[in-house]
């Protein structure tokens, strides 16, 4: 075997190597970028320009407008159902107990997600107006409220969705 031909194979080698170590970064920061709640950095600043130039309007929840031939009185929550995530199709009594959700096995609803705190949010039912409210308890990644990260409790009325890591719930 020669010199040139071993150079050539040498530099070859060289040269899929780096191409299939470039293949493994590019495919886990897809796999992260999949997985993570939050948004994308150029997603983000668009979303901050939107919100510039749109007149600010506080946050507040609004629930879904109810079905026709439903009254439009107020119906009150009964339970928490999780519509996406691993814990999908769980639903959760409401009392006058908070229900609390996180990864601590203390929690009402354990949420087994490393985007969540170990007590990342509670639900409770607000002595003063008696309506069901949603706090996000300091959490690291935040709770997101119909779109909107919160800071603190918001009033949640029936039917608004609530995200927490890769956990989406509302009220029935």
């Amino acid at each position: 075997m020669t010199e040139l031909t071993f150079a050539i194979l040498k530099y070859g080698f060289l040269a899929l190597l780096w191409v299939f170590v470039f293949c493994v970064v590019r495919s886990l920061g897809r796999d992260v970028e999949g997985y993570s709640p939050r948004e994308s950095r150029k997603r983000r600043q668009r979303n901050r320009q939107m919100k510039k130039t749109a007149s600010s309007k506080p946050v507040v929840a609004t629930a879904a407008k109810p079905a026709s031939g439903t009254s439009g009185a107020e119906v009150r929550p009964t339970v928490l159902v999780v519509i996406d995530g691993p814990l999908a199709g769980t639903t959760v009594s409401l009392t006058s107990e908070p229900v609390t959700l996180g990864r601590a096995a203390d929690n009402v609803v354990i949420l087994d997600d490393e985007f969540v705190s170990s007590h990342h949010a509670r639900v409770f039912l607000d002595p003063a107006s008696g309506n069901w409210a949603v706090e996000d308890l300091n959490s690291t990644n935040g709770t997101v409220v119909n779109g909107q990260r919160i800071r603190g409790a918001v009033m949640l009325p029936p039917g608004v969705l609530v995200r927490i890591g890769a956990t989406t719930f509302e009220l029935r």
